[in-house]
């Protein structure tokens, strides 16, 4: 079968390869795909082809086109109005022109014209310009998909991993689906008329509370149950005005509190067997605990750093300071010099944490640790008092090289060696 595919994100590139496994011929239309050796790939804009006359070199020749583009927030360029509405409707008018044998459309359970957030409004834009084509058309509407390498997923998975969840009052129930439910479903549509202009809701299992699905997503890492903490209504509201918390943006929680369930037989019945839970089987606690682990450990050196340039500069006696590099060994006009670098040193390696906390590449990890590693052997040697001192000053040390080692090996931006 000759397929044109649009969208190269979580479930077009697993559907692309799912596909091309069981032999179709797939045409992958999409921004930011790479060629690739067994299909067609078309560098391309969705949002740019707006008339049925863009779309009509890409369909020739073509049995079956699925879309799968979709934005869940605004950018640039990509508004839900182009991608949602006004590029669907005119590839779907171009499918009429080409005669078309099927059209399968990615759309989104809760998708309605008259929805309470513009992301559902105009996917049910989008969906009713399909219905009301002479097409044979099916719209499948998934709930939260969850995937083992999917960017939410793993957000999500991380947030469960906490060991205090928020328990949201006021919001419904969700019906998390495994991405691989999903792709069976688009296999079967693919293949096989299940049914002509159709909307089929892809979904879980079970409906359940938000907190419910944290807590089967513990389970299947591996950890046990979590506390859960009641987060207010007017709580919430408040998240909602920062830009920092997505699951408490406005949309995100106008769709909780609209609740995202529905009956799941008729989707079950297509696919043979009961949908499978949304959530691992093999575990994923290392990856979900280091995903709020890492940023925290980062925090804690920017602290470290910047509030040791702050006891230096403001609290702790100058001339205590100045005697302890004396004791060192450093003479006195070298004092004020080195004091004040070594305060700026650290107020700069607390920056440069921050920044790293903030997605900015620093690389001062590999730097850091040699420095507290030439510190502790000088102090060691010319200040011995703080080697043996009850509080251990010190010997603190010896884990602080050590989580800045784990920093930097971790660092995704590291170099690897080559061999």
């Amino acid at each position: 079968m000759n397929i044109l595919l649009l969208g190269n994100g979580l479930i077009g590139s697993h559907l692309r390869d799912a596909l091309l496994m069981r032999g179709h011929q797939v045409r992958l239309l999409s921004r930011h795909a790479l060629a690739h050796p067994e299909c067609q790939v078309i560098q391309g804009d969705f949002a740019a082809l707006q008339n049925a006359a863009d779309w009509l070199p890409h369909l020739a020749g073509i049995d079956t086109v699925i879309n799968t583009v979709g934005i869940f927030a605004e950018s640039g360029g990509q508004s839900f109005t182009a991608l949602h509405h006004a590029a669907p409707q005119a590839l779907f008018a171009a499918c009429e022109i080409s005669r078309v044998t099927k059209v399968i459309h990615l759309s989104a359970l809760g998708a309605a014209i008259d929805a309470p957030t513009a992301y559902w409004r105009s996917k049910g834009l989008g969906d009713e310009a399909l219905m009301q084509s002479k097409l044979n058309w099916t719209i499948v509407r998934p709930s939260l998909i969850y995937a083992p390498d999917g960017v939410s997923s793993r957000a999500f998975c991380t947030l469960a991993s906490l060991p205090l969840l928020p328990d949201l009052q006021g919001v419904g129930k969700v019906q998390p689906v495994h991405l691989h439910d999903v792709l069976t479903l688009l296999v079967l549509l693919t293949e096989q008329p299940v049914a002509k202009q159709a909307i089929i809701n892809a979904l879980g299992p079970q409906a359940m509370p938000l907190t419910s699905w944290w807590q089967q997503l513990r389970q299947g890492m591996g950890l046990g149950r979590a506390i859960t903490l009641p987060i207010a209504a007017c709580l919430q509201n408040l998240a909602a005005k920062s830009t920092l918390l997505p699951l408490f943006q406005p949309d995100s929680l106008a769709m909780l509190r609209a609740g995202n369930y529905s009956d799941t037989a008729p989707f079950a019945a297509i696919l043979g067997r009961a949908p499978q839970a949304a959530a691992p089987v093999n575990g994923m606690a290392r990856d979900a605990l280091l995903g709020w682990l890492l940023p925290l450990l980062k925090l804690s050196m920017a602290l470290v750093w910047l509030c040791t340039a702050a006891v230096c500069l403001w609290a702790w006696p100058r001339a205590d300071s100045y005697q302890l590099l004396a004791d060192v060994g450093i003479p006195s006009a070298w004092q004020p010099l080195l004091f004040y670098g070594s305060v700026a040193m650290d107020s700069v390696f607390g920056l440069l944490c921050l920044l790293d906390l903030l997605g900015v590449p620093t690389r001062s990890w590999r730097l850091q640790w040699p420095l507290v590693l030439a510190y502790s052997i000088i102090i060691a040697i010319k200040l011995p008092q703080f080697l043996w001192h009850p509080f251990g000053p010190l010997l603190k040390n010896i884990p602080i090289m050590a989580l800045l080692l784990m920093l930097d090996l971790l660092s995704p931006n590291k170099t690897k060696p080559k061999f």
